[in-house]
């Protein structure tokens, strides 16, 4: 993941809907910093006093394991005080695990504010322009933008009516059948179909109407976790050993699908797999168009990715969203263990 500069709290709040993905509203926002560097960015709704030491008790946990030795928190209010009880509580619980709050910053009504020891708030002064702030200009790089809020990042994988087709759910579920019926050389020949259907969607060359003419043939045979795991490899690397992988699968993700290459796009070479947020925006589009019934493992390989990036909040989204469909779905359920601790994948 690309660096970004930050000078001041006036610029960490104006960049915290770039790194969230959404414009926050009535929580905190926990930003860790190790040394100089922001690590775990963590949001959570306000909450009253009668509730705030067990919100920031249950916070405190991922905050240490990050390594953090300090933080700096951004409360964005629609009333004035409603996040003092939250705020306040955390930075109790993290004194006493030797974390120092460096700022305690309130935003409201566009202007932000400082918080002082004696809990005062400062004038405040309006956010900086986000043209004023040189670090957007990373997240933009990055393919990051700001959706209004929370449930517009929802929306992002809410099914849409192809999901809700019967026949659609039945064809997935022939191609399931016939991977799994199939003898040693067909199943090869179905594996490879699979591939370059994820090849032509990731790249970029498949329109609307064809991703859902190829939505059996990327779908059907993610129950078969080595064809699955070693596509999240392929896409995530460093996260999966390769050398644990099938060697004949790498071989053809390499053939059929593409190196993935980090940084902006090259130019007009069909032989490198869709950028960054392109990749993302591919696996949310295919989540929203997969037969419900099936979508789980879709989404774990979009939470994986997003997970890769560093987008916790798209993570998140897409892992619970995946755990609503199949509560013991055993992948999503360990990246929902793995965001609740604050684990970082490793380009992360």
């Amino acid at each position: 993941m690309q660096k970004i500069s930050v000078s001041g709290p006036a610029e960490l709040a104006t960049i915290v809907p770039y790194h969230l993905g959404f414009q926050p509203e009535r929580s905190v926002v926990v930003i860790c910093l190790r040394d100089k560097a922001v690590g775990l960015v963590a949001r959570v709704d306000v909450v009253g006093w009668s509730d705030a030491a067990q919100a920031a008790a249950q916070l405190c946990e991922p905050i240490v394991r990050d390594g953090a030795t300090a933080v700096v928190l951004v409360s964005y209010e629609d009333v004035a005080g409603e996040a003092r009880p939250l705020a306040e509580a955390l930075g109790a619980a993290l004194g006493l695990t030797g974390i120092t709050v460096l700022e305690d910053v309130v935003v409201r009504g566009g202007r932000w504010h400082v918080v002082g020891a004696d809990r005062s708030e400062s004038d405040g002064a309006p956010l900086p322009a986000v043209a004023d702030v040189p670090a957007i200009a990373g997240y933009v790089a990055q393919g990051r933008s700001v959706l209004g809020d929370r449930r517009a990042v929802e929306a992002l994988v809410q099914p849409e009516r192809a999901a809700h087709d019967e026949e659609a759910a039945a064809a997935v579920a022939q191609w399931r059948q016939r991977y799994w019926d199939a003898r040693a050389a067909e199943r090869v020949a179905l594996t490879d179909e699979c591939l370059a259907a994820w090849g032509t969607v990731l790249r970029g060359e498949a329109s609307p109407s064809t991703v859902l003419r190829l939505v059996p043939a990327l779908v059907g045979p993610l129950d078969d976790r080595d064809l699955r795991d070693a596509l999240i490899a392929w896409l995530c690397p460093g996260w999966l050993p390769l050398e644990a992988m099938d060697g004949r699968l790498l071989t053809q993700l390499g053939v059929l699908v593409g190196d993935v290459e980090p940084g902006p796009a090259r130019g007009d070479d069909a032989g490198v797999v869709c950028q960054g947020s392109d990749v993302e925006d591919v696996l949310l589009a295919l989540c929203r168009v997969t037969p419900v019934r099936f979508a789980a493992a879709v989404l774990a390989i979009a939470a994986a990715y997003a997970w890769f990036r560093g987008d916790g909040t798209r993570a998140g989204l897409c892992v619970d969203r995946a755990l609503d469909i199949e509560p013991e779905h055993r992948l999503a359920g360990l990246i929902r263990l793995g965001l609740d601790h604050g684990v970082r994948m490793p380009a992360a």
